[in-house]
């Protein structure tokens, strides 16, 4: 029993008390009625205080006592509930049952590591301070002390508590509460490891929840996370029993491994699967089968392709081998003979396929400011008389596939000197001279008014140098020669179309090369029309390239080591060309109202670059080259000054509502009807971006009052002959606004101008003898087409192109995308994993 309380001695002496049964028994009627006085006066109710008047009867307010209504203050926001750990340390100290296993709450005790002393030590009495009298000490006889829980302890089954809970969760498949209590638990153990590490039973408990945890991402199909999770474990304890079951962490992760292993495989991530096999079997060769089974699961499946691959390639099946053997190099390309098979393909065939969004079915055209499908097969096929292949400090760097020329310093004369090496005798001078005359001759087929206005004579000097004459300088003439030879003997073509249907176009290379030594590939351009679909094709080995993939695609891929992403040197300009034969399109005033109505800031930026930052991806005033980064001489032509229009349909519906007055104030002074607003027809290409962009369109104009529709064009065609559209969507590619401005704007153009104002402007810019005169005039022109707002501009993209990385001699920022094809070779890659 405990000693005697000595009342006097207490009296005397406040620092050192025996606490009862610790001291004498709290159950003594006077510590009793105390503690029964302070519970009733706790829980008494409130009662009116002395000296109030009295309360009005009811049914008679008394309007005196009503105070003025006051407005309610808003409640303040209560403080988050503190975590147990959080709160102020303390242990427990059970007493035995002589003592009625009375549990004290003291201030936390003075031993190392929160570990109890050795028997031998707990002898005599033990000084505590209550919790709740932290001034007052007390002593404790050890004799009488059943258990201490520290609070470490208190702690660990507060977690332990945490980690059933979300177990429990899980089971009911309320997966989101069961992870937020797996996080709690989580910070729970990162307090008990720093700060009482040698808690009893921390790290049995710490290993039970990972392996909990593992098992309820195995249950979401979570497979990495889950094998993540034991492999912590298996380095805690490689030996790990759950709780003494037949639960051990080895065949738990031959269970996840092989589900995660199944999962890269299904989704034909093959890389990401034998990065893990070869991990597996450097770290737990000897321990996990999982590793060797699925390795030779795998190899057996490429060797299957691989003898498949032969079997095509003696059999003369090109196309099947080169895709067969793509697909074996994908899963696993250290195949033995794989690589030279691979080789042999190449050798007898040499073949690229090509993963296209636009088919080329609406004609082959290098020079096309507006068919993306058109300028890619045209490069394709042709070669122009010059060829632009680089930016420049001031407008492009051009070359000739024919020889070599020059501009006098004078900028008056343009020289040609063709070399045989170039074209083999089969083209000289006097061709030369009769081609540049024909551009000239406005009878011909291939008359350019640009050119016929700049060019004055041509002098032959030999037969294979030819002078040309301008009228006057001019700043880049080379870009007026971006047209394609009229040559009957091929010599301007470098690829023929073998073949076409709805889905595959096949391109071979013409016999213009140096006999056994041109190894250039055929082509095969496959139509994809949606863009997952192209990828998934990229990753299986199907494809070897992609032509075009957004932005946030080619962030996602470059992170993959078996691919490369390349980036075109030229933004494309996207715009909504209107039809002028609609009467309310023909009035500048609804155009703008159509600027204020689209929202292009957050099309382009949330719903295309997924709030990615993009270096050249903006919302654009007018569609000039604004260039990729700063200070980009390729955007000559733009006027930063001149800021695009911001989203703002109350301005647009007050511009919609002008435009019904004006318009019906023209209808009145020619006395007829006044005409009214339909349904706008928006026309766009058949694929998924341009689909997802008029749609958003279609919704925000709709806000303001302009219905309309959505027509989409038959693949591969980018215009619609019989112009049954209100509003076009178009990508243009504009590389040298010098002259390519005219060919816009211009009459004829893709979007001409009625503005007379912007004809001068035009005229005046091809009599531009210096750079500074033409730049003026493009930024007069500039501000023009914006006030004009002769098309609807919505932003300048940043396109981007994929290829695996057995594909060399790829040019990773070409200007167009078949720039280099002659040097494309197809080579095994040898895979670093």
């Amino acid at each position: 029993m405990f000693a005697d309380h000595n009342m006097a001695d207490a009296a005397r002496s406040n620092e050192i008390r025996r606490l009862p049964g610790l001291t004498a028994r709290l159950a003594s009627s006077a510590c009793m009625c105390v503690l029964l006085s302070a519970v009733l006066l706790i829980g008494a109710p409130a009662q009116d205080p002395p000296g109030d008047s009295p309360k009005p009867k009811p049914g008679t307010p008394d309007k005196a006592a009503e105070p003025k209504a006051k407005p309610k203050a808003a409640p303040k926001p209560k403080p988050p509930k503190k975590k147990f750990y959080e709160q102020k340390w303390y242990d427990l100290i059970t007493l035995d049952k002589a003592n009625d296993n009375v549990v004290l709450k003291v201030m936390p005790l003075p031993f190392p590591d929160q570990r109890m002393p050795p028997e031998s030590k707990r002898v005599g009495k033990l000084k505590v301070r209550l919790f709740d009298k932290q001034n007052e000490e007390y002593e404790v006889m050890w004799r009488h002390i059943e258990s201490i829980e520290f609070f470490g302890d208190l702690v660990l089954r507060e977690t332990e508590s945490i980690v059933d809970r979300a177990a429990q969760l899980s089971l009911a498949d309320k997966f989101k509460e069961s992870e937020g209590q797996f996080d709690e638990a989580y910070k729970y153990f990162q307090h008990l490891l720093r700060q009482f590490p040698n808690t009893l039973g921390l790290q049995e408990s710490l290993n039970a929840y990972l392996y909990i945890n593992a098992g309820v991402l195995l249950k979401q199909n979570r497979f990495a996370e889950a094998f993540s999770v034991l492999e912590e474990l298996s380095r805690r304890d490689p030996q790990y029993q759950h709780r003494g079951g037949r639960g051990t962490v080895q065949a738990a992760m031959e269970i996840v491994g092989d589900r995660l292993i199944k999962s890269y495989v299904d989704r034909q991530d093959y890389h990401s699967a034998r990065v893990l096999l070869e991990r597996l079997q450097k770290d737990y060769a000897n321990r996990l089968k999982v590793g060797a089974t699925w390795e030779e699961q795998l190899k057996g499946v490429a060797a299957k392709q691989r003898d498949e691959a032969a079997a095509h390639l003696a059999a003369k099946r090109f196309q099947q081998a080169h895709e067969l053997a793509g697909e074996m190099l994908k899963i696993w390309p250290r195949l033995e003979g794989g690589r030279e098979l691979v080789l042999e393909i190449a050798r007898q065939y040499p073949l690229v396929v090509v993963a296209v969004s636009q088919p080329a079915f609406d004609g082959h055209d290098p020079s096309s400011l507006d068919s993306t499908p058109s300028r890619r097969s045209g490069n394709l096929m042709y070669r122009t008389l010059l060829r632009f292949t680089e930016r420049g400090p001031e407008g492009g760097r051009y070359a000739c596939p024919y020889g070599i020329v020059q501009q006098s310093d004078d900028r008056k004369q343009l020289i040609f000197d063709i070399r045989d090496e170039d074209t083999g005798g089969r083209f000289t001078g006097y061709d030369l001279s009769r081609y540049l005359a024909t551009l000239a001759d406005p009878g011909g087929k291939s008359y350019q008014s640009a050119w016929a206005s700049s060019m004055s004579g041509l002098e032959m000097e030999g037969v294979n140098r030819v002078r040309v004459e301008l009228r006057r300088p001019y700043v880049l003439p080379h870009a007026l020669l971006q047209s394609r030879l009229s040559s009957d003997d091929g010599l301007s073509t470098r690829y023929s179309q073998a073949s076409q249907d709805e889905n595959e176009t096949r391109f071979e290379p013409t016999g213009d090369g140096q006999g056994d030594d041109d190894l250039r590939p055929v082509i095969v351009e496959r139509f994809y029309p949606k863009p997952r679909e192209a990828i998934t094709a990229l990753r299986k080995g199907k494809i070897d390239m992609i032509d075009r993939i957004l932005p946030n695609d080619a962030l996602r891929l470059r992170e993959d080591p078996t691919l490369v992403v390349g980036q075109y040197a030229f933004p494309t300009l996207h715009v909504l060309v209107p039809n002028t034969d609609n009467p309310h399109l023909a009035t500048r005033t609804f155009r703008r109202a159509l600027v204020y109505g689209i929202n292009r800031e957050v099309i382009l930026k949330k719903g295309l670059l997924n709030q990615k930052d993009v270096p050249g991806c903006r919302v654009v005033s007018v569609p000039f080259p604004a260039g990729v980064t700063d200070n980009d001489p390729s955007a000559y032509a733009y006027d930063e000054r001149i800021e695009a229009r911001e989203y703002d349909p109350v301005m647009a519906a007050i511009l919609l509502s002008l435009t019904e007055q004006q318009l019906g104030a023209l209808a009145d002074m020619r006395e007829e009807e006044a005409p009214v607003l339909g349904e706008l027809v928006i026309a766009h290409p058949p694929f998924e971006m341009p689909r997802f962009v008029c749609k958003q369109i279609q919704t925000q104009l709709d806000i303001v009052g302009i219905k309309c529709s959505l027509s989409e064009l038959p693949p591969g065609r980018t215009m619609d002959p019989n112009g049954e559209y209100d509003l076009l969507y178009l990508e243009l590619a504009m590389r040298e606004p010098l002259v390519d401005v005219r060919r816009i704007f211009g009459p004829g153009g893709t979007a001409p101008s009625t503005d007379p104002y912007v004809g001068l402007t035009l005229r005046q810019l091809d009599e531009a003898e210096n750079w500074k005169d033409a730049r003026q005039r493009l930024h007069e022109l500039h501000r023009q087409i914006h006030e004009e707002v002769t098309v609807i501009p919505l932003w300048q993209m940043v396109d981007h192109f994929v290829y695996h990385n057995g594909l060399r001699g790829v040019h990773t920022s070409p200007v167009f995308f078949y720039q280099d094809v002659d040097q494309w070779r197809v080579v095994p890659p040898v895979l670093k994993e």
